[in-house]
């Protein structure tokens, strides 16, 4: 379930692979991870989507080793885009919104679905504040408050889902493609 390639049968044999392989199987097979992770991936995808069509490709289970910091590291799923969707320079407050939503919507949903989930958006956060951060130099002279940002969104989009049930329809029905694609 967990593809290893490109770790060497040595590594394969020390205690650091065995423990995160373990870790990462653990959750795994906890009750109700994956069905959360499917509908965290689903939901930002249906956001992204919002914005307009998408090329993406699946990311199954992975574990790898970073012989920088000697760590084995991985992701239990995810959707990588093939490119982030284009911002136009006068419409830059529109898309910061935008991918506010698509970024905090993962989380949001995860906690709306499953509320003994933290939800899962440490990560996504912090790829938000990257995004913002290239913005920012990118175009010069603007300003994004990350964190103001970050909560409209989670309030936006627990919002939509509130007044519009066909959007967790579609995060739903998504999911349960995603879980059969990603092999679970």
């Amino acid at each position: 379930m967990i593809a290893t390639d490109g770790i060497s049968d040595e590594q394969k044999a020390t205690v650091k692979f065995q423990s995160a392989y373990a870790d990462m199987m653990s959750k795994l097979t906890s009750p109700d991870f994956i069905p959360a992770l499917c509908a965290h991936e689903a939901a930002h995808l249906i956001y992204y989507e919002m914005m307009g069509p998408i090329r993406y490709k699946l990311l199954p289970p992975r574990l790898e080793y970073d012989s920088v910091g000697q760590r084995f590291f991985g992701h239990y799923a995810a959707i990588q885009l093939a490119e982030e969707p284009l911002c136009e320079p006068h419409k830059w407050q529109e898309y910061v919104q935008m991918m506010a939503r698509v970024h905090v919507a993962g989380g949001v949903v995860g906690r709306k679905l499953f509320p003994a989930s933290s939800g899962g958006d440490e990560v996504d956060k912090q790829n938000f504040k990257k995004l913002c951060a290239d913005l920012t130099h990118h175009f010069g002279g603007i300003s994004i408050d990350v964190e103001q940002c970050w909560r409209w969104a989670q309030e936006s989009v627990k919002k939509q889902l509130e007044d519009d049930p066909h959007i967790m329809e579609m995060i739903q029905r998504r999911a349960a493609e995603l879980r059969y694609s990603f092999g679970f």
